[in-house]
Protein backbone atom coordinates (compact mmCIF):
# COMPACT_ATOMS: atom_id res chain seq x y z
CA UNK A 1 0.00 0.00 0.00
CA UNK A 2 2.55 2.80 0.68
CA UNK A 3 4.20 1.78 -2.27
CA UNK A 4 0.91 2.44 -4.32
CA UNK A 5 0.87 5.64 -2.56
CA UNK A 6 4.49 6.89 -3.35
CA UNK A 7 3.71 6.34 -6.89
CA UNK A 8 0.63 8.03 -7.19
CA UNK A 9 2.55 10.73 -5.36
CA UNK A 10 5.18 10.72 -7.98
CA UNK A 11 2.69 10.85 -11.08
CA UNK A 12 1.34 14.22 -9.15
CA UNK A 13 4.99 15.69 -9.14
CA UNK A 14 5.17 17.83 -12.33
CA UNK A 15 1.89 19.35 -12.15
CA UNK A 16 2.48 20.07 -8.09
CA UNK A 17 6.18 21.36 -8.52
CA UNK A 18 5.86 23.25 -12.11
CA UNK A 19 1.68 23.96 -12.89
CA UNK A 20 1.03 26.03 -15.83
CA UNK A 21 3.70 27.02 -17.78
CA UNK A 22 6.33 25.67 -20.20
CA UNK A 23 8.17 23.33 -17.63
CA UNK A 24 11.09 25.37 -16.59
CA UNK A 25 13.67 23.62 -14.51
CA UNK A 26 13.93 20.24 -16.37
CA UNK A 27 14.37 20.41 -19.81
CA UNK A 28 13.17 17.11 -20.76
CA UNK A 29 9.32 18.48 -19.69
CA UNK A 30 9.65 20.81 -22.34
CA UNK A 31 7.56 20.64 -24.94
CA UNK A 32 8.35 22.24 -28.47
CA UNK A 33 7.06 22.11 -32.03
CA UNK A 34 8.82 23.04 -35.47
CA UNK A 35 7.99 25.58 -37.37
CA UNK A 36 8.21 25.77 -41.14
CA UNK A 37 8.92 29.78 -41.55
CA UNK A 38 8.71 30.26 -45.27
CA UNK A 39 8.31 33.99 -46.25
CA UNK A 40 8.09 35.27 -50.11
CA UNK A 41 10.41 38.72 -50.64
CA UNK A 42 8.22 41.69 -50.37
CA UNK A 43 10.37 43.46 -53.42
CA UNK A 44 12.69 41.97 -55.88
CA UNK A 45 16.55 43.23 -56.04
CA UNK A 46 17.46 44.15 -59.43
CA UNK A 47 20.59 41.99 -60.94
CA UNK A 48 22.46 39.59 -58.18
CA UNK A 49 24.74 42.07 -56.67
CA UNK A 50 24.67 43.74 -54.03
CA UNK A 51 25.58 46.64 -51.42
CA UNK A 52 25.32 47.47 -47.43
CA UNK A 53 26.44 50.70 -46.47
CA UNK A 54 24.85 51.75 -42.73
CA UNK A 55 25.85 54.89 -41.24
CA UNK A 56 25.49 56.50 -37.62
CA UNK A 57 25.58 59.32 -36.89
CA UNK A 58 26.77 59.89 -33.29
CA UNK A 59 30.13 58.24 -33.05
CA UNK A 60 29.38 55.88 -30.68
CA UNK A 61 27.16 54.12 -32.90
CA UNK A 62 29.87 53.31 -34.52
CA UNK A 63 30.56 49.50 -33.54
CA UNK A 64 27.10 48.94 -33.64
CA UNK A 65 26.84 50.16 -37.39
CA UNK A 66 29.77 47.88 -38.73
CA UNK A 67 28.43 44.54 -36.91
CA UNK A 68 24.60 45.47 -38.50
CA UNK A 69 26.30 45.73 -42.03
CA UNK A 70 28.06 42.33 -41.46
CA UNK A 71 24.72 40.76 -40.37
CA UNK A 72 22.15 42.06 -42.95
CA UNK A 73 25.19 40.56 -45.53
CA UNK A 74 25.25 37.46 -44.29
CA UNK A 75 21.56 37.35 -43.25
CA UNK A 76 21.15 37.84 -47.72
CA UNK A 77 23.69 35.27 -48.72
CA UNK A 78 22.38 33.25 -45.93
CA UNK A 79 19.07 32.54 -47.62
CA UNK A 80 20.08 33.48 -51.74
CA UNK A 81 23.60 32.29 -52.52
CA UNK A 82 23.39 33.41 -56.07
CA UNK A 83 23.98 37.00 -54.29
CA UNK A 84 27.17 38.78 -54.20
CA UNK A 85 28.72 41.90 -52.13
CA UNK A 86 30.68 44.46 -53.78
CA UNK A 87 31.29 48.22 -54.04
CA UNK A 88 32.25 48.48 -57.37
CA UNK A 89 28.63 49.07 -58.90
CA UNK A 90 26.45 47.44 -57.22
CA UNK A 91 23.01 46.10 -58.75
CA UNK A 92 21.27 47.31 -55.54
CA UNK A 93 22.02 49.21 -52.55
CA UNK A 94 20.89 48.53 -49.33
CA UNK A 95 21.24 51.43 -46.59
CA UNK A 96 20.60 51.62 -43.94
CA UNK A 97 20.78 54.67 -40.84
CA UNK A 98 21.16 54.15 -37.09
CA UNK A 99 19.63 56.42 -35.32
CA UNK A 100 19.15 55.23 -31.66
CA UNK A 101 20.87 53.01 -30.10
CA UNK A 102 20.61 52.14 -25.85
CA UNK A 103 21.14 49.63 -23.42
CA UNK A 104 20.47 50.88 -20.41
CA UNK A 105 21.11 49.55 -16.65
CA UNK A 106 18.75 46.77 -15.81
CA UNK A 107 16.12 48.97 -13.82
CA UNK A 108 14.40 47.73 -10.55
CA UNK A 109 11.11 46.24 -10.71
CA UNK A 110 8.24 45.18 -8.38
CA UNK A 111 8.17 41.54 -8.82
CA UNK A 112 5.25 40.25 -6.62
CA UNK A 113 6.64 36.75 -7.48
CA UNK A 114 9.99 36.80 -5.82
CA UNK A 115 10.91 37.10 -2.48
CA UNK A 116 12.63 40.61 -1.66
CA UNK A 117 16.25 40.53 -0.13
CA UNK A 118 17.60 42.40 2.84
CA UNK A 119 20.57 43.99 3.01
CA UNK A 120 23.39 41.85 4.85
CA UNK A 121 24.37 44.17 7.46
CA UNK A 122 22.33 44.16 10.99
CA UNK A 123 22.37 48.01 11.04
CA UNK A 124 20.06 47.61 7.87
CA UNK A 125 18.09 44.26 8.82
CA UNK A 126 15.00 44.16 7.11
CA UNK A 127 15.25 46.39 4.80
CA UNK A 128 13.98 45.82 1.94
CA UNK A 129 15.72 45.81 -1.99
CA UNK A 130 14.32 44.97 -5.03
CA UNK A 131 15.06 41.56 -6.15
CA UNK A 132 14.00 41.73 -9.59
CA UNK A 133 15.21 43.58 -12.43
CA UNK A 134 14.36 44.50 -16.15
CA UNK A 135 17.32 44.21 -18.63
CA UNK A 136 16.34 46.17 -21.79
CA UNK A 137 17.62 47.95 -24.99
CA UNK A 138 16.35 49.56 -27.91
CA UNK A 139 17.92 49.64 -32.00
CA UNK A 140 15.95 52.12 -33.74
CA UNK A 141 17.21 52.43 -37.80
CA UNK A 142 15.59 53.60 -40.94
CA UNK A 143 16.24 51.45 -43.79
CA UNK A 144 16.39 52.00 -47.61
CA UNK A 145 16.83 49.70 -50.58
CA UNK A 146 17.42 51.42 -54.18
CA UNK A 147 19.11 50.27 -57.73
CA UNK A 148 22.31 51.59 -58.64
CA UNK A 149 20.54 54.50 -60.66
CA UNK A 150 18.73 55.37 -57.02
CA UNK A 151 15.31 54.28 -57.76
CA UNK A 152 13.84 53.71 -54.73
CA UNK A 153 12.55 49.38 -54.05
CA UNK A 154 11.64 49.69 -50.34
CA UNK A 155 12.50 51.97 -47.75
CA UNK A 156 10.58 52.13 -43.92
CA UNK A 157 11.81 53.12 -40.55
CA UNK A 158 12.33 50.14 -37.87
CA UNK A 159 12.69 49.87 -34.46
CA UNK A 160 13.27 46.77 -32.46
CA UNK A 161 13.49 46.77 -28.41
CA UNK A 162 14.30 43.96 -25.89
CA UNK A 163 13.21 43.37 -22.63
CA UNK A 164 13.55 40.68 -20.28
CA UNK A 165 13.05 40.48 -16.40
CA UNK A 166 15.69 38.89 -13.95
CA UNK A 167 14.99 37.49 -10.89
CA UNK A 168 18.24 36.40 -9.48
CA UNK A 169 20.20 39.14 -7.83
CA UNK A 170 23.64 37.28 -8.71
CA UNK A 171 22.78 37.58 -12.66
CA UNK A 172 22.39 40.82 -12.54
CA UNK A 173 24.88 41.50 -10.75
CA UNK A 174 26.80 39.80 -12.97
CA UNK A 175 24.97 42.40 -16.01
CA UNK A 176 26.28 45.37 -13.95
CA UNK A 177 29.65 44.60 -13.70
CA UNK A 178 29.98 44.13 -17.79
CA UNK A 179 28.49 47.46 -18.64
CA UNK A 180 31.58 49.30 -19.96
CA UNK A 181 32.71 51.98 -18.03
CA UNK A 182 34.48 55.00 -19.55
CA UNK A 183 38.61 54.47 -19.73
CA UNK A 184 37.90 50.63 -19.72
CA UNK A 185 37.97 48.25 -22.61
CA UNK A 186 35.22 45.76 -22.33
CA UNK A 187 35.22 42.80 -20.21
CA UNK A 188 34.91 38.93 -20.91
CA UNK A 189 30.89 39.00 -22.94
CA UNK A 190 30.36 35.12 -22.57
CA UNK A 191 27.67 34.66 -20.30
CA UNK A 192 24.25 35.54 -21.05
CA UNK A 193 22.34 38.73 -21.11
CA UNK A 194 25.42 40.94 -21.00
CA UNK A 195 25.40 44.34 -22.94
CA UNK A 196 27.34 42.62 -25.87
CA UNK A 197 24.48 39.68 -26.06
CA UNK A 198 21.55 42.48 -25.66
CA UNK A 199 23.20 44.25 -28.45
CA UNK A 200 23.78 41.28 -30.44
CA UNK A 201 20.05 40.56 -30.37
CA UNK A 202 18.76 44.12 -31.41
CA UNK A 203 21.38 44.19 -34.24
CA UNK A 204 20.34 40.75 -35.44
CA UNK A 205 16.38 41.64 -35.17
CA UNK A 206 16.88 44.70 -37.31
CA UNK A 207 18.94 42.38 -40.03
CA UNK A 208 16.38 39.72 -39.89
CA UNK A 209 13.41 42.53 -40.66
CA UNK A 210 15.76 44.01 -43.49
CA UNK A 211 16.47 40.29 -44.92
CA UNK A 212 12.63 39.53 -44.85
CA UNK A 213 11.89 41.81 -47.16
CA UNK A 214 14.77 41.51 -49.74
CA UNK A 215 15.31 37.40 -50.23
CA UNK A 216 12.87 34.65 -49.70
CA UNK A 217 13.35 33.26 -46.63
CA UNK A 218 12.87 29.36 -45.77
CA UNK A 219 13.51 28.16 -42.40
CA UNK A 220 12.51 26.24 -39.41
CA UNK A 221 11.85 27.72 -35.92
CA UNK A 222 11.57 25.54 -33.03
CA UNK A 223 8.71 27.21 -30.64
CA UNK A 224 7.77 26.31 -27.06
CA UNK A 225 3.92 25.26 -26.17
CA UNK A 226 2.23 25.55 -23.17
CA UNK A 227 1.76 22.66 -21.17
CA UNK A 228 -0.17 22.11 -17.89
CA UNK A 229 -4.15 22.37 -18.15
CA UNK A 230 -3.33 22.74 -21.76
CA UNK A 231 -1.75 19.36 -22.57
CA UNK A 232 -4.49 17.41 -24.06
CA UNK A 233 -4.56 20.04 -26.95
CA UNK A 234 -1.13 19.43 -27.78
CA UNK A 235 -1.67 16.62 -29.66
CA UNK A 236 -3.35 18.74 -32.61
CA UNK A 237 -0.65 20.68 -32.81
CA UNK A 238 2.21 18.05 -33.15
CA UNK A 239 -0.50 16.44 -36.15
CA UNK A 240 -0.29 19.78 -37.78
CA UNK A 241 -3.76 20.06 -37.25
CA UNK A 242 -3.86 23.87 -36.30
CA UNK A 243 -7.56 24.87 -37.34
CA UNK A 244 -8.74 22.14 -34.90
CA UNK A 245 -5.88 23.22 -32.27
CA UNK A 246 -6.58 27.08 -31.92
CA UNK A 247 -10.66 26.29 -32.11
CA UNK A 248 -9.97 24.06 -29.19
CA UNK A 249 -8.02 26.51 -27.27
CA UNK A 250 -10.36 29.54 -28.39
CA UNK A 251 -13.50 27.61 -26.74
CA UNK A 252 -12.23 25.84 -23.69
CA UNK A 253 -13.15 27.83 -20.57
CA UNK A 254 -10.57 30.01 -19.93
CA UNK A 255 -8.29 29.48 -16.81
CA UNK A 256 -9.18 30.90 -13.57
CA UNK A 257 -6.04 32.82 -12.89
CA UNK A 258 -5.11 35.25 -15.74
CA UNK A 259 -1.02 34.92 -15.28
CA UNK A 260 -2.35 30.80 -15.85
CA UNK A 261 -4.66 31.77 -19.09
CA UNK A 262 -2.11 33.65 -20.23
CA UNK A 263 -0.50 30.81 -21.39
CA UNK A 264 -3.01 29.35 -23.31
CA UNK A 265 -3.55 32.76 -25.48
CA UNK A 266 0.24 32.29 -26.37
CA UNK A 267 -0.30 28.59 -27.85
CA UNK A 268 -3.76 30.08 -29.75
CA UNK A 269 -1.06 32.88 -31.13
CA UNK A 270 1.11 29.75 -32.16
CA UNK A 271 -1.86 28.35 -33.75
CA UNK A 272 -2.29 31.32 -35.61
CA UNK A 273 1.14 32.02 -36.74
CA UNK A 274 1.35 28.25 -38.29
CA UNK A 275 -2.29 29.07 -40.32
CA UNK A 276 -0.43 32.34 -41.20
CA UNK A 277 2.60 30.33 -43.02
CA UNK A 278 0.07 27.91 -44.70
CA UNK A 279 -1.96 30.57 -46.05
CA UNK A 280 -2.26 30.21 -49.45
CA UNK A 281 -2.52 34.34 -50.20
CA UNK A 282 -0.76 37.06 -48.69
CA UNK A 283 -4.31 38.81 -47.81
CA UNK A 284 -4.95 35.43 -45.64
CA UNK A 285 -1.42 35.07 -44.30
CA UNK A 286 -2.00 38.65 -43.20
CA UNK A 287 -5.30 38.04 -41.05
CA UNK A 288 -3.73 35.11 -39.15
CA UNK A 289 -0.69 36.67 -38.31
CA UNK A 290 -2.90 39.52 -36.94
CA UNK A 291 -4.90 37.85 -34.99
CA UNK A 292 -1.26 35.75 -33.36
CA UNK A 293 0.12 39.70 -32.71
CA UNK A 294 -2.56 40.15 -30.84
CA UNK A 295 -2.69 36.54 -28.61
CA UNK A 296 1.04 36.90 -28.04
CA UNK A 297 0.55 40.34 -26.87
CA UNK A 298 -2.45 39.76 -24.69
CA UNK A 299 -0.58 36.62 -23.19
CA UNK A 300 2.65 38.98 -21.90
CA UNK A 301 0.64 41.44 -20.69
CA UNK A 302 -1.40 38.96 -18.43
CA UNK A 303 2.20 37.25 -17.57
CA UNK A 304 4.94 40.07 -17.71
CA UNK A 305 7.41 37.93 -15.74
CA UNK A 306 6.95 34.82 -18.61
CA UNK A 307 10.47 35.59 -20.48
CA UNK A 308 8.85 33.21 -23.62
CA UNK A 309 5.86 35.39 -24.51
CA UNK A 310 8.67 38.34 -25.87
CA UNK A 311 10.48 36.39 -28.47
CA UNK A 312 6.98 35.23 -30.85
CA UNK A 313 6.42 38.78 -30.94
CA UNK A 314 9.36 40.11 -32.46
CA UNK A 315 9.45 37.51 -34.80
CA UNK A 316 5.52 37.69 -35.94
CA UNK A 317 5.62 41.41 -36.09
CA UNK A 318 8.48 40.71 -38.78
CA UNK A 319 6.12 38.32 -41.05
CA UNK A 320 2.82 41.11 -40.28
CA UNK A 321 4.79 44.02 -41.82
CA UNK A 322 6.56 41.44 -44.44
CA UNK A 323 2.80 40.54 -45.85
CA UNK A 324 0.78 43.74 -45.46
CA UNK A 325 3.22 44.94 -48.31
CA UNK A 326 2.45 41.66 -50.29
CA UNK A 327 -1.00 42.16 -49.85
CA UNK A 328 -1.14 45.72 -50.56
CA UNK A 329 0.90 44.95 -53.74
CA UNK A 330 -1.26 42.11 -54.68
CA UNK A 331 -4.43 44.23 -56.14
CA UNK A 332 -2.03 46.22 -58.49
CA UNK A 333 -0.34 42.98 -59.91
CA UNK A 334 -4.06 41.85 -60.81
CA UNK A 335 -5.38 45.28 -62.37
CA UNK A 336 -2.31 45.34 -64.75
CA UNK A 337 -2.93 41.52 -65.49
CA UNK A 338 -6.59 42.28 -66.18
CA UNK A 339 -5.67 45.53 -68.43
CA UNK A 340 -3.09 42.98 -70.12
CA UNK A 341 -6.14 40.85 -71.32
CA UNK A 342 -8.42 42.97 -72.46
CA UNK A 343 -5.63 44.18 -74.72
Amino acid sequence: MPRLVLTGLLALVPALTFGQGFGQGIAKLKKSITLERKLPAAVQLPGDTFAVKVTAANPQYRDVAEKLRQMVETELLRFNTQLSPTDEAPGAVIAVAIGNYNVPPPAATSDPYSTPLSLGNKKNSGTQQPSAYTISGTLAVTYQARTRAGKSLDAEPITVKFTEEVNTVSRTKEFLGKIPHPGKSKQDEESVHTVGDVEQILVSRVADRIAARLVNTDEHVETLLARGALEDYNRYAEAGQWTDFVEKLETMPPLARAEDDAYRLYNIGVGNEALGYKATTPEAARRDFEKAVIDYRKASEANPHEKYFLEPINRIEIALEHYKKLAAAAPVATTKASGAKKK
